[in-house]
């Protein structure tokens, strides 16, 4: 087996290429084992939020709908190379859901995140009726739901960021 001048150098880009395949699948299992997590956490608490009901059904569409979403934009075309059109227009419709639905959870997960976890909540009973609160959250769901509104809030970011270098380099 003979070594040419680039020997090192080939060795080195397959080891950078191996680690970035690992990181990717990685990252890739984090995200799927996150919307499991998020799948479960919603089903088991589905009526422990009386103060906001839609939290755990957020919870659900949200581990759902990458899962579901995630492959469409990844299809090539018949000849091998191009994207498909229709899996580009699948793609852009699962990123537009996953925002409205992120803002939407975002709008029931974060007020009331501040009304639950605050060291001066009292709910609502037969014999506490003032300066109380009308319903009840499990705090460990409405804890989980924060944090992955919050998760969710980083990864999009970072989606648009990519989406943004990817749009720029192609025109270029």
């Amino acid at each position: 087996m003979a070594k040419g001048k680039g020997g090192a150098l080939d060795c080195c880009a397959a080891c950078g290429a191996a680690a970035c395949c690992c990181f990717i699948v990685l990252i890739v299992i984090a995200l799927a084992g996150l919307g499991i997590a998020k799948i479960v956490m919603g089903a088991i608490h589905l009526d422990d939020c009386s103060i906001e009901k839609l939290i755990p059904i957020w919870l659900i569409v949200s581990g759902c709908a990458p899962i579901l979403f995630g492959g469409m934009g990844k299809q090539s075309g018949e000849d091998g190379g191009d994207t498909n059109p229709c899996a580009i227009v699948c793609g852009v419709i699962g990123f537009l859901f996953n925002l409205a639905w992120l803002i939407c959870g975002s709008v029931w997960v974060y007020p009331n995140y501040n009304t639950v976890t605050a060291d001066d909540y009292v709910q609502c009973t037969a014999n506490i009726t003032t300066g109380c609160t009308e319903g009840n959250c499990d705090k460990n769901l409405i804890t989980f739901a924060f944090a992955m509104a919050t998760l969710d809030w980083i990864f999009m970011g970072l989606w648009i960021v990519l989406i943004g270098f990817i749009i720029c380099r192609a025109c270029k």
